[in-house]
């Protein structure tokens, strides 16, 4: 092999200089700084939002825990966070879904059972979808067969939280497939294993219910190229549905524990989830029926591949990671920290990755507790709901709604 010469040996590190100091200058450019956060209390709850941009407005979730009746949608200008609108619920909606070609957005009804329905062009709501009758808790759990010292210790929880009728299924998330027309729905089992709802949104009908998605069934993405639907549980599994045939076509064991929400990067074919890191020991072993052994610290990003689930990545994110969302353009990864469980001052964060190398690029804190994301990829703006911490919830302060410019 022959030695490079002096004056290439120079030329390469003055070529390597000059992308290291390249990169820097980007990073510094594309910097997230205080100028760039724009905030507005907008109502007592705030959870996720949507953007619509035929309608060129942001849509909230906004339930009320004190008086459900007064639950509601809102309406934002996205460059102002003005409320445009109020759009009245009957009952709680928490995840969100948008069709914007169909002027639809879905609402998860997380404590009723059912997916509640909001017209965006007309600024009202619809009837709501039922997905699940309520039932005698404790009669499905003996029905179930459920184990004795699992049925001793939820029948204690019951009695705890003053619950005997309800919904086995609990439904934080939806995600809409266009080419079909479905909502796909995880309905997290309640002492029982978990399901997938699929909704025939043409219809207005639950079309089916599919089985098979163990304990706490909580993340979703669409491929929807690739016709394939991911759903994570709890007990670190990711799981494969046909989007077409409904078919569980597979179960990858993961080395992430609590994967709460995911996105698909079509670029790479790689599932990307945060992985909470929530102590549910006790829950998981009982439901389980054995100790399960945790296989992630948790309070970190995966990346995995979505053929079969293996890590490709892992970095750390800040604690208790919640929410996350890939900026396909930018080729930007934004995960929202909540920074503690009922703490009376929180500290969260936006934390800003890399998304070819999951490379840590920026934190920008955002207290009390950075919840959702949504993009506005046309004006390059970034919109986060904050919730309250203790402290703020016993002042009745408003949440949030963030707008960070990231032109």
């Amino acid at each position: 092999m022959m030695s490079a010469s002096p004056s290439r040996l120079l030329s390469g590190m003055l070529l390597g200089a000059c992308v290291i100091t390249s990169s820097l200058a980007r990073a510094q450019d594309t910097a997230i700084n205080a100028e760039h956060i724009q905030r507005a209390a907008v109502a007592p709850t705030v959870v996720e939002l949507a953007l619509s941009a035929k309608q060129n407005a942001l849509f909230v979730s906004s339930p009320d825990w004190k008086d459900e009746k007064k639950s509601t949608v809102l309406r934002l200008d996205p460059k102002t966070l003005d409320v445009k609108a109020t759009i009245p619920m009957a009952v709680k909606g928490f995840g969100v879904a948008l069709d914007d070609t169909g002027n639809r957005l879905w609402l998860t009804e997380g404590f009723n059972g059912s997916v509640g329905v909001v017209d965006t062009a007309a600024n009202r709501s619809l009837p709501s979808i039922k997905l699940q009758d309520e039932v005698n808790i404790e009669a499905a759990w003996r029905k179930s067969g459920m184990g004795r010292e699992q049925l001793d210790f939820m029948l204690a929880e019951l009695k705890r939280f003053k619950i005997s009728e309800g919904h086995l299924y609990k439904i934080r998330e939806a995600r809409y497939d266009a080419k079909t027309g479905r909502l796909f729905l995880p309905g997290l089992g309640y002492g029982v294993d978990s399901v997938l709802f699929v909704v025939d949104t043409r219809t207005g009908k639950l079309e089916k219910t599919l089985p098979g998605f163990g304990f706490y069934a909580v993340g979703i993405a669409i491929d929807e190229k690739g016709r394939r639907v991911f759903v994570s549980n709890m007990q670190g599994q990711l799981i494969t549905v046909n989007a077409d045939t409904l078919a569980l076509t597979h179960t990858a064991e993961t080395q992430a524990d609590q994967l709460l929400n995911l996105v698909y990067d079509a670029k790479h074919d790689r599932v990307l989830g945060v992985d909470q890191g929530i102590d549910r020991d006790k829950y998981r072993n009982l439901h389980l029926k054995e100790k399960y052994t945790r296989r992630s610290s948790g309070h970190r990003l995966f990346a995995l591949n979505a053929q079969d689930g293996k890590v490709l990545a892992s970095v750390e994110t800040d604690d208790v990671p919640i929410s996350l969302l890939l900026d396909e353009q930018a080729r930007r990864v934004y995960v929202t920290n909540r920074g503690g469980v009922r703490v009376a001052k929180g500290e969260g964060t936006v934390s800003v990755f890399d998304a070819e190398t999951l490379r840590l690029l920026q934190t920008v804190p955002l207290p009390p507790h950075p919840n959702s994301l949504a993009l506005d990829t046309e004006n390059q703006a970034l919109f986060v709901t904050v919730k309250n911490d203790g402290d703020a919830t016993k002042a009745n302060t408003p949440e949030s709604v963030v707008r960070i410019d990231l032109k």
